[in-house]
């Protein structure tokens, strides 16, 4: 049985390309300390935003789009902070930074209010914190389509008709 898929291990072929000077950044229109790159893999947009110092990633967001959501555009969201970095809150702030972005260049188009969604191993007290926290939820207990494994689900509606906190 495969194990649920680990947002650390794009955190690190992420790095490795950034590193050899495959990627493109850009800096994000609200926060310039963010960085985005954009592809397409398999057809499907994948917005990737991180947090760097130097050359180095210190935190990521990695939004892929998946089928609708309540007839709304989905993004699965997995983050990700290098072991030297973590517990200072930056997983959270990239997320947080990475959907403001989102709403921003969302609302200059047709698209205007997405979902975004995490799935986040029980076992996993320090992800399922900041879901929470982003999410403003407890999450739904569900059964990992990848894993069989337990795990939590987060989704929260977004975009500029949605009221939230940042």
């Amino acid at each position: 049985m495969p194990a649920m898929t680990d947002p650390h291990d794009a955190l690190v072929s992420f790095q490795q390309a950034l590193a050899e000077g495959a990627l493109q950044l850009r800096p994000g229109e609200l926060d310039l300390t963010l960085l985005l790159h954009v592809d397409h893999p398999n057809n499907v947009l994948r917005l990737t935003y991180v947090h760097t110092e130097g050359t180095t990633v210190t935190a990521l967001a990695m939004f892929a789009q998946v089928e609708p959501y309540e007839g709304l555009p989905c993004f699965q969201v997995g983050y990700a902070v290098p072991d030297a970095c973590r517990g200072k809150g930056r997983a959270k702030a990239v997320l947080k930074a990475a959907i403001a972005e989102m709403e921003h260049g969302f609302a200059r188009t047709p698209l205007k209010r997405f979902y975004v969604e995490a799935v986040v191993g029980v076992d996993n007290a320090p992800s399922r914190k900041i879901a929470e926290a982003v999410f403003e939820q407890t999450g739904t207990e569900i059964t990992d389509e990848v894993s069989d494994q337990p795990a939590i689900h987060f989704v929260k509606e977004f975009g500029v008709s949605t009221k939230h906190s940042t």
